[in-house]
C-alpha cells in the first residue's frame, strides 16, 4: 500500500501514485500598524496541501472504478481519513480536487492511459460540528 484515503487504496498495481506534493501551512491574523512592519498573529495550523498523482491503465490494470469512486468522495464533501504506506497517519482531509486526463482514447470514449490526480487539504474531524451543536444547546437550556 502506498497510500489509504478513505475507502481508497493506493498501490504499485492498477491505482499507483507516482507523485506525492506535501506542504505544512500556517495561519496568521494580520496586523496592520502605524510606522512599524505589520504584526502577525497565528491563528492555528494552515490547511496543509497535499497533492497525489499517478497514471491508471484502465485496460491493462484497471483502475477506473477506484477514480470514480474518489470522484463521488470529492462531490459528497464528506472527511476521509488517510494514512501514508509507512503507517504514517494524516489524519482527516476534504478531497478538494480530482482530476483525469484522457489519452489514447478507445472506442469507449475512455483514454488507454489516465493520468490522475488528487488534491486534499487538511481538515477537522467529523462531528466535531455536532458537538458543538450539542454544547450550545446545553448552554441555551441553561438560559
Amino acid at each position: 500500500m502506498l497510500y489509504q484515503v478513505g475507502p481508497l487504496t493506493f498501490d504499485e498495481y492498477g491505482n499507483d501514485i507516482q507523485e506525492v506534493n506535501e506542504r505544512v501551512t500556517a495561519d496568521f491574523a494580520k496586523h496592520e500598524l502605524i510606522d512599524t512592519r505589520r504584526d502577525y498573529e497565528f491563528s492555528g495550523p494552515g490547511t496543509d496541501p497535499l497533492d497525489l498523482r499517478g497514471h491508471l491503465l484502465p485496460f491493462h490494470l484497471g483502475g477506473l472504478t477506484q477514480h470514480e469512486m474518489a470522484r463521488a468522495l470529492c462531490s459528497s464533501g464528506e472527511p476521509v481519513f488517510v494514512v501514508r504506506g509507512d503507517g504514517q497517519v494524516r489524519g482527516w482531509h476534504h478531497i478538494m480536487e480530482v482530476t483525469g486526463r484522457h489519452t489514447f482514447i478507445g472506442p469507449g470514449g475512455v483514454g488507454f492511459e489516465v493520468e490522475a490526480g488528487m488534491r486534499l487539504e487538511a481538515c477537522k474531524p467529523p462531528g466535531m460540528d455536532a458537538a458543538g451543536d450539542l454544547i450550545g444547546t446545553l448552554i441555551s437550556l441553561f438560559e
